[in-house]
């Protein structure tokens, strides 16, 4: 399908259990810093990511996890809820034998009742073979020494807060208690069956950027690809492998797993990727 030709969701609009918000997208403009964190065998993953962001006096973070040697390892993927109290849910927790290393993926760093939190998707391997899910960090212990590179801000940060339309608890991009000092990005966060591309360009707009790079991660409500088959499923995760704002366009190319552990990668037409549950955007001027 050419990308000149608008696409359409595959799948109807999301119905969530609970009111459906007035706002579906949050945006705060916040001021980066290239960040490397360098961690050492035998660390706690989320804890040692989340002191070296608060040790460099940042609200929050990306970092790039490709590279991480991990054991043990543990992780969950998309599926139906139990009890249909949600539109989804996750599966059993998966814990690789051995060590797994993570091939692609991306880690928002954010706050969670006083406390760090983190939300991890990624493409990674073990001795299973390779797959896609959501990284359980807390339980994640570094196996070789490795240096992540992330993007910090100040300015904003993701609140993880009771979302009452999905019944989930989902980061939020909200205000620091400091407003960033000439801020050169956003951190955003899109709710159910806003388009990812459609809403990264609306916000870009708002804030006068033209041109940047794009980091995330969430879940879509199926996807039309430029340059793959589609995805059928509504019940995915996604990570974002490349993302570029050029001349106010976006262009997308991300990696999914469905409810089957089939993964799709591509890059996404616009009005083809509706967000399911959720998405955390951070776009970066150059």
């Amino acid at each position: 399908m050419s990308s000149d030709v608008p696409a359409k969701a595959i799948n109807p609009p999301m119905v969530h259990p609970g009111p459906v918000a007035s706002s579906r997208i949050e945006a705060i403009a916040v001021r980066k810093r290239d960040l490397d964190i360098h961690l050492e065998p035998g660390q706690q993953v989320e804890a040692a990511i989340c002191e070296a962001v608060a040790a460099a006096g940042c609200d929050g973070a990306w970092v790039d996890m490709a590279g991480l040697h991990a054991e043990p390892f543990a992780f969950v993927m998309p599926d139906t809820s139990p009890d249909g109290t949600r539109v989804a849910w996750y599966s059993e927790t998966y814990k690789p034998e051995g060590e797994t290393r993570v091939d692609m993926g991306g880690l928002t760093v954010g706050h969670h009742r006083g406390g760090p939190f983190t939300h991890c998707h990624g493409l990674w391997t073990s001795a299973n073979g390779t797959t896609l899910g959501h990284m359980l960090a807390l339980v994640c212990t570094v196996s070789r020494p490795v240096t992540l590179r992330a993007i910090a801000f100040q300015g904003g940060r993701f609140e993880r807060l009771p979302d009452a339309e999905t019944c989930f608890d989902l980061f939020r991009a909200c205000p620091a208690d400091t407003p960033a000092d000439a801020p050169d990005a956003v951190i955003l966060t899109l709710r159910p069956n806003t388009d990812l591309c459609a809403a990264i360009e609306e916000t870009a707009r708002s804030f006068g950027i033209s041109d940047g790079k794009i980091f995330g991660l969430g879940s879509l409500n199926g996807a039309c690809f430029q340059d793959a088959p589609p995805m059928p499923s509504a019940i995915t995760e996604f990570v974002i492998s490349s993302g570029a704002l050029v001349n106010g366009q976006a262009s997308v190319t991300l990696s999914a797993v469905d409810i089957c552990k089939d993964i799709y990668s591509g890059t996404v037409q616009r009005n083809g990727a509706p967000v399911s549950i959720t998405a955390e955007i951070i776009l970066c001027r150059p």
